[in-house]
C-alpha cells in the first residue's frame, strides 16, 4: 500500500476483527445429551420380564400347566388288582337290609296273615308304637262329609307313641280302611265327634298323641273292618282287623 501499512491492519497497527456472526445467546441453548446406554438397556430389561411374567401368568390360568387331563398328560395311578374270593375265603358283601320288624303286644296277638285285633299294640324296632281301637258305630251330624245314607258310620281312635330319640312328624302318618269285601271305606269328617285331620304336627320323644278317624263302611254281607296305618316311607304298614260292633 501507499502507506506501507501490512495488509489486516489499520493505520494504527491493529487488526481486522473476524469474519462470521458473533458467537452468543443468537445461537439458542445447546441441545440435551442423549441418555445413557445404562438406562435404556435397564428399561428394556425390566419390559422383558413383564410380558414373561404376563406370559406365564395366562398358560397357567388355562391350565397349561397341569397333568390331569385338562391341560396335559395324566399320569395314571396304577390299580390294585381285585383278589378272587376263593371257596374257603368267607363272604364279605352285605347283607340286604330286612324292614324293621313288629311285635304285637296284648290285648290281642297278630293272626297267621299279620292282622292285628284291635287294642294291639304294634311296635316297631326304633320305639314307635301304635294301636287301634276297636271301632265304634255312631250316627253323623247334618253338616258331616263323606257319609251316604244306608252306609255304616264308624270311628277308631288311633294311639301313636313316640319311643324314638328323634322327632316324629305325624302328618306323615297315614290312615285307611276296608270292609270285609276289600271295598275301600270312605273318610268322614264330622264336627260331632270330632273328626278333623287326624293326627298333626310333630311328635316329641317319650310322647304320645291320639286322634279320632271315622269311616263310611259300604253295606255287605260281614261287617267287619280292617284298618291300615302306615307311619312315615321308612317303616311297614301294620293292619288290624275284627268285626263292628
Amino acid at each position: 500500500m501507499a502507506d506501507g501499512s501490512t495488509p489486516g491492519q489499520n493505520s494504527h497497527g491493529q487488526g481486522e476483527p473476524p469474519a462470521g456472526p458473533p458467537s452468543g445467546p443468537l445461537n439458542g441453548p445447546p441441545p440435551d445429551p442423549p441418555p445413557p446406554r445404562n438406562r435404556t438397556l435397564l428399561l428394556v430389561l425390566i419390559g422383558g420380564i413383564v410380558l414373561v411374567f404376563g406370559v406365564v401368568g395366562i398358560l397357567a390360568a388355562a391350565g397349561a400347566f397341569e397333568k390331569d387331563g385338562r391341560g396335559g398328560a395324566a399320569t395314571e395311578s396304577p390299580v390294585p388288582p381285585v383278589p378272587r374270593a376263593s371257596a374257603s375265603t368267607p363272604s364279605t358283601a352285605p347283607t340286604p337290609r330286612t324292614p324293621p320288624a313288629s311285635v304285637g303286644r296284648t290285648p290281642g296277638t297278630p293272626s297267621a296273615a299279620g292282622v292285628l285285633a284291635f287294642g294291639a299294640t304294634q311296635r316297631y324296632e326304633d320305639g314307635v308304637e301304635v294301636t287301634v281301637s276297636a271301632p265304634d258305630r255312631f250316627t253323623p251330624s247334618q253338616a258331616a262329609a263323606g257319609h251316604k245314607a244306608g252306609y255304616t258310620a264308624v270311628t277308631v281312635q288311633v294311639t301313636v307313641r313316640n319311643g324314638s330319640d328323634e322327632r316324629l312328624e305325624l302328618a306323615l302318618v297315614q290312615v285307611s280302611a276296608r270292609d270285609g269285601d276289600g271295598r275301600e271305606a270312605t273318610r268322614i269328617f264330622d264336627v260331632d265327634p270330632d273328626l278333623g285331620l287326624g293326627l298333626t304336627g310333630a311328635l316329641l320323644p317319650g310322647r304320645k298323641a291320639v286322634a279320632a278317624y271315622g269311616f263310611d263302611v259300604p253295606p255287605g254281607k260281614g261287617a267287619t273292618l280292617d284298618v291300615e296305618v302306615r307311619i312315615g316311607f321308612q317303616l311297614p304298614s301294620a293292619f288290624w282287623g275284627g268285626t263292628i260292633p
